[in-house]
């Protein structure tokens, strides 16, 4: 499901693409998105912090130049037309001071995307009304496993863009999800597919959201 989540992400980042483009991606995981990227972009570069991370984005491309360091940490003169913040924020200790800093790192009209997963996503919604969550804003103890810190809506992502000085030029859903994790596998990939496509315009009631977001000039 991770996996088909990604490639979502990449179909809608490569209706973005032009050529000769240069790329920044922030975090990078296993390594799975950065892969896909890299067939997209010529000119890429990574930030991931986490020493294991990093061994596993170098075994899918051992080509990408990473820079095995903090965000606020990072440091360079150079400015990039994409930036990817990728299901990142959620873990971040100061989100709107991370999209800050991406700011800084983003040209001129340049874009910046951003996901994180949905507190109000349909299935979230309905474990609330089945009594399985106390309140939307619960986390899962999925959420704990993989380090959440905190999830998001429409508005709190579009409040975070804006107090970072950022402007959402798009808000896209990913992933429609009506039933439990088990049930939308056994329908199959094409079904899954569908899913997330018939989401897309209906971001308040997806499983995660995606943010296209650019400098605000005012």
């Amino acid at each position: 499901m991770d996996e088909l989540m990604i490639d979502r992400e990449i179909e809608i980042i490569n209706q973005y693409r032009t050529e000769g483009k240069s790329a920044l991606e922030v975090g990078c995981g296993s390594g799975s998105s950065t892969e896909k990227l890299c067939k997209i972009f010529d000119d890429i570069e990574v930030i991931e912090p986490s020493q294991k991370n990093v061994a596993l984005l170098k075994n899918r491309v051992p080509e990408v130049i990473c820079h095995e360091i903090l965000l606020e940490n990072f440091s360079t003169p150079r400015k990039y037309d994409f930036i990817f913040f990728l299901n990142v924020i959620e873990h971040v200790e100061d989100p709107v001071e991370s999209l800050k800093l991406l700011a800084g790192l983003v040209k001129h009209e340049g874009l910046i995307f951003i996901s994180g997963p949905n507190c109000m996503s349909l299935n979230r919604r309905a474990g609330y009304k089945m009594g399985v969550l106390e309140n939307y804003e619960k986390m899962a103890p999925k959420d704990y496993d993989v380090g959440h810190r905190r999830l998001y809506t429409v508005d709190m992502l579009r409040d975070h863009c804006d107090q970072a000085g950022l402007k959402v030029l798009s808000m896209k859903g990913m992933y429609l999800k009506p039933l439990s994790e088990t049930q939308m596998i056994a329908l199959g990939d094409a079904a899954v597919r569908a899913f997330y496509s018939l989401g897309e315009e209906i971001p308040e009631y997806c499983a995660s959201l995606l943010a296209v977001a650019t400098k605000k000039y005012y």
